[in-house]
């Protein structure tokens, strides 16, 4: 890429977006963490978080330059992150006593391939992710099993769009993510979830001058029936749940301090729109949210490899944990 956006060593996409600045011109995915009373994972997406019945989710996994891919052709991103909590949120967002200490280390592989190939004016693109994941509950029972569910997507990548004039680089994608992750009903937390995700998500980056650029990933998350739980008090003392209907979102403010290097202000928002279902219905005030922010930095250190870092504090929970994520990732293209 050209040395106004990340001076020789941003990806493709981005630098076909921002290669002229004189004309005004100038990446997955889930995050995990799922305490579930019968289901913990975190989401690709996070050791990312999930709460009380939520499956895992995509919550600050990918933020900086998100809406861009590095270019056509196949590559891997792996995130390592870390989860800490030790406070656990009612509906009103009041601390619920007797809870332990929770801690999930996820390692979360992502390959993805760009074609040659249009559709729309858009490279078409296949996504695949797979987790593995260490739960710790201090006194919870906790599944030693590591393997979580498998998730994958076609997707659309526009490398060539602009945005009142200014650059845009966007993706749709629609996932799904497959119950095939290690999971039992007698433990408390779980790397699978033993129910279907869909998940369709529009991501963008936005360059609003050749360094100054904004990148967010907006998902719509729906979940099948996990007909497997034990009865607690956090589903209604059901013996299946039904999540409720999420709507969640990535936000980045990058700014290019130096070469190749960008510094960010990043984080996500989770807010749950149906209550979840149980055996007899709805299970009232089981909604849940959750807000999060924190610094973000990315360095490019060649046109193929890039690293990033950042860490995230969780404020305004509701029905959930609420803690600090730490993420390193690592992108390489073949």
């Amino acid at each position: 890429m050209t040395g106004e956006i990340l001076h020789g060593y941003v990806w493709e996409g981005l630098f076909r977006a921002a290669k002229k600045p004189k004309e005004g011109g100038m990446m997955m995915k889930r995050g995990w963490f799922v305490l579930f009373v019968a289901v913990a994972f975190t989401a690709i997406s996070a050791a990312p978080s999930s709460a009380f019945n939520q499956p895992p989710l995509n919550l600050g996994l990918t933020d900086i330059l998100d809406g861009g891919v590095p270019g056509v052709g196949t590559f891997f991103t792996e995130y390592v992150q870390a989860y800490k909590s030790d406070e656990f949120k009612d509906k009103d967002g009041n601390d619920i006593p007797g809870l332990a200490d929770i801690g999930v280390l996820l390692s979360m592989n992502q390959l993805v391939h760009v074609y040659k190939h249009k559709l729309l004016g858009a490279h078409i693109g296949v996504d695949v992710l797979l987790p593995v994941v260490s739960i710790s509950g201090n006194g919870i029972p906790t599944n030693p099993g590591l393997l979580g569910d498998l998730t994958a997507g076609p997707f659309l990548q526009w490398l060539d769009t602009k945005l009142l004039g200014r650059p845009i680089v966007q993706r749709f994608e629609f996932d799904v993510t497959f119950p095939v992750g290690q999971y039992d009903k007698k433990y408390a937390l779980n790397p699978g979830s033993n129910l279907w995700v869909f998940e369709p998500y529009y991501a963008f980056t936005w360059f609003l001058t050749p360094k100054l650029s904004t990148s967010w990933r907006i998902h719509y998350t729906y979940s099948t029936k996990n007909d497997d739980v034990s009865p607690s008090p956090f589903n209604g003392f059901s013996t299946e749940v039904t999540p409720g209907q999420v709507f969640h979102f990535n936000y980045s403010f990058e700014y290019e301090f130096l070469k190749g290097f960008r510094g960010a202000i990043a984080g996500y928002y989770l807010k749950q729109l149906t209550n979840d279902e149980g055996s007899s219905g709805d299970i009232q005030d089981s909604k849940e949210q959750v807000f999060a922010f924190g610094p973000a930095i990315h360095y490019f250190f060649s046109d193929k490899f890039s690293a990033g870092f950042k860490t995230q504090w969780e404020s305004s929970t509701e029905n959930r944990t609420q803690g600090n994520r730490t993420t390193l990732r690592f992108t390489y293209l073949f």
